[in-house]
């Protein structure tokens, strides 16, 4: 039996590959030991035209077609005006009132034309850098697109988050998986930090802490709606139970309580929305902190590493259901299927979670390495 797993590692060898999106130059050579914000590499994008479709982003030619969208009502920016990545080109009013739809500039440039529904932005000439994101050690190059880089640390894969990279020093503030990070709690002591918290958060948090210069933000859960605000944040935001308002799994907290006053590298970012600049493999959420440069002789893994299988004794987390982040081990396996509260008769296997054996279906597990 196999299940999907994360991985929750407090000593774990880290191979993570840093490539950039397109073909540049790779600043540095096998062997070289680098730090999280060292530069490894770099490359140009030329300057080009993108048509922004604004009457279909904003839904309001449905039925009119787009010539009879008034794009001076909706305009926020002009022909000539300088816009920044995620500014806001146009906006229009939705089925409420208080509701509003935006239109956001995709990349840096300057408003060339406006015409009926749509807006012609010159992208200017940019540069795209790739940091190390990690302490560690060049074992490969991949030729005109970026490093392999090896290290010894923690791990801990996350599920969901916003707002890309970030590197610091992790805070913990509060004492339990299930409390929420207090607004006030967030002053000048945590700037320039990775705070940790427990449940959620919700916008005042990330407004205070955006306004105190913190780096990151680790807890349990979030509100899908914050992945979408009208005025957006830099702070880095990684949940590790998923969208909601969920706990974070006490196993999950206590590795990561371990890690307070260390260094460590995050990626905020929900995998069906992830981007493809320097993807660490896949584009999953990712909590890092390394204690040391690796050895050379770490080989890299391939589709043809081990597979753990499920047995007696094998860690796992509820990833859905009544016990929702929970971790416990697995206690039996059941060998048939056996009735649920809602009448459904399932495979699955008896978990002990705080010292009581529950019943849980396959589908509701995955496996903690």
């Amino acid at each position: 039996m196999q299940l999907p797993s994360k991985m929750i590692n407090a000593g774990s060898k880290i191979v993570m590959t840093r490539t950039l999106p397109v073909a540049g130059e790779v600043l540095v050579q096998p062997g070289r030991h680098v730090e999280a914000l060292d530069v490894v590499a770099r490359a140009e994008l030329p300057r080009r035209y993108r048509v922004i479709n604004v009457a279909r982003y904003l839904r309001v030619a449905r039925h009119l077609g787009q010539a009879s969208v008034d794009m001076s009502g909706v305009m926020r920016k002009a022909v000539g005006d300088v816009v920044e990545t995620n500014e806001v080109l146009a906006t229009a009013k939705g089925g409420l009132p208080f509701l509003q739809r935006s239109v956001r500039a995709p990349a840096a440039g300057t408003i060339a034309a406006i015409g009926p529904g749509w807006v012609l932005l010159e992208t200017a000439r940019t540069v795209i850098e790739i940091q190390a994101f990690i302490n560690g050690t060049v074992t490969k190059i991949v030729p005109y697109r970026g490093v392999i880089i090896e290290a010894n640390g923690a791990i801990v894969e996350a599920a969901c988050g916003f707002g890309g990279e970030a590197f610091g020093r992790l805070q913990r503030l509060v004492d339990s998986p299930f409390e929420s990070i207090p607004v006030e709690a967030l002053n000048k002591s945590v700037a320039q930090a990775i705070i940790l918290g427990g449940r959620s958060l919700d916008e005042a948090v990330l407004r205070q802490a955006e306004a105190v210069k913190v780096r990151g933000i680790i807890v349990g859960s979030i509100d899908a709606a914050l992945l979408n605000l009208t005025l957006p944040v830099r702070v880095r935001v990684v949940a590790t139970e998923g969208f909601g308002n969920v706990p974070m799994s006490p196993y999950t907290f206590g590795a990561l309580s371990g890690l307070s006053g260390r260094e460590i590298s995050i990626r905020g970012q929900t995998p069906v929305l992830a981007s493809t600049t320097g993807e660490i493999k896949t584009a999953s959420p990712i909590i890092v902190s390394t204690i040391g440069y690796s050895s050379k002789t770490i080989p890299h893994p391939t589709d043809d590493s081990p597979v753990h299988e499920i047995k007696v004794g094998s860690r796992v987390r509820i990833i859905r259901g009544e016990w929702l982040g929970a971790t416990g081990h697995i206690d039996s396996l059941a060998s048939e299927p056996q009735p649920i509260e809602s009448g459904l008769i399932v495979p699955g296997a008896y978990i002990t979670i705080d010292d009581q054996t529950r019943y849980v279906p396959w589908a509701n597990l995955e496996q903690v390495n």
